[in-house]
Formats: C-alpha cells, structure tokens, sequence
C-alpha cells in the first residue's frame, strides 16, 4: 500500500454548471479517483482534466484539495481561498454530494499544521517556523489585525514574507476562521513587537475562540458589546 499522499489542484470556471450535474457526474466517475495512484501519468492527467472541467464549469472561484488516506479511501475538498463572501456556495455545493463508499466531502480547509506547503518558502527566507509570533490589533473588534513578527522580517523580504504570514494563519486557523475572523494580515520584524503582546502561532486560534466567544450580538445579528 503507498503512504497517504495529498495534493491541490485549482480552478477557475467560465460557465454555470448544476450542483446536481457535478455530483451525477462524480458519482459515476468516483473510482477513477480512488484508483489515481495506479494510472499512467497520462491517465491521470485526463482525469483530473475532467474533474478541473467540472469544477470550472461550475464556478471560477471554486478550489479543490484530494487528501488520499489509502487505496479505499479519498476526501475531496472545495474551498474558496478564505473568500467569506463565497462560503455558502460551498456549503450548499458540499451539501448535495451523496454518500458514496470510500469518500468524505468537505466544505472549506480545516486547520492544518503551520507550515503545510510553506516549507520551501521558509526555506528561501531562512526562516525557523517557532521563531513567527503574533499579535493582535482591535481596529474592528469583530475582525481584528493579526501582526505576525519573525526576527528576519525586512523591508527586502516584506512582501514574501507577508504571503507566507497569510498563509501560516490561514493554517493554523482553517479557512472558515480565517475568512469570517480575521480583518487583516500584517508583518513586521521581532524587534517591533512590545513584549507582554506577544504569542506563539499555535495559539493564535485560542485567541479569537475567546474573541468570538465574548461577543453578543441580537436578533438582527448586530454587534452589541464585547
């Protein structure tokens, strides 16, 4: 049996497809994705050429992850990028999958390890994942700023390393928290960072669990204190 494996592949979409019409099709094709790691590189790219041609047909903002736990067993994952206004597409998408043997489907990205598909970046930026801090800025008390700080952190490397920030929150705190929680993403260097504030990444979800938690809001949705 090979290790379990993942890999991402996006899409982006021109025409209008029905959900119905995409999980039909899905139904009858699943197999040919369970089975992926036993086709011929050219095999494979024709099916995952059919399944991008779904999935753009449907809509262009749509991203799908296919986590392989075994042989038997697939998830499929349709995100958006942490683009909140979209989530109840994927909701509703998700929703109407049916149950077919070997496949759990998901909606939105669950949290992940910090660095998931950031190892080469931190690399490049010579960048050791313990040495990211964070802290946080109320502008918007519902979506506050998150300040992530590393000790490498330059006006050189800002703007890589702001990407990287990005994307290790939206790890660490799963697209749906990322999309709905937070109002910003920032960077700067270790040295600006005024030290009471400071926290590891990893608690970075504990954080706004407790914002969240603290809030009341009324019947309308309304934020009324903190």
């Amino acid at each position: 049996m090979q290790p379990p494996f993942l890999t991402i592949f996006k899409t982006d979409g021109m025409i209008k497809l029905r959900k119905r019409h995409f999980w039909d099709w899905f139904k009858l094709h699943h197999h040919e994705y369970l089975e992926l790691n036993k086709k011929t590189k050219k095999e494979a790219a024709y099916w995952l050429d059919e399944l991008t041609a779904h999935f753009r047909a449907y809509f262009k903002f749509f991203e799908y992850r296919l986590t392989w736990q075994d042989e038997q067993a697939c998830t499929l994952t349709v995100s958006v990028d942490g683009k909140a206004v979209h989530f109840k597409k994927v909701d509703a998408f998700v929703a109407l999958a049916p149950p077919i043997p070997g496949w759990e489907f998901n909606s939105l990205e669950d949290p992940e390890p910090l660095n998931l598909f950031l190892e080469e970046e931190l690399e490049n930026l010579g960048m050791d994942p313990e040495e990211l801090f964070f802290s946080l800025e109320y502008d918007d008390p519902e979506q506050p700023t998150i300040i992530v700080y590393h000790p490498l952190c330059t006006e050189v490397n800002n703007g890589s390393f702001l990407r990287l920030a990005k994307r290790a929150v939206y790890n660490v705190l799963g697209e749906r928290s990322f999309g709905t929680d937070v109002g910003n993403v920032e960077v700067a260097n270790l040295s600006r960072a005024e030290s009471g504030s400071l926290q590891k990444m990893e608690a970075l979800p504990a954080c706004i669990g407790k914002i969240r938690s603290s809030m009341t809001v009324d019947g309308n949705g309304k934020l009324l204190n903190m």
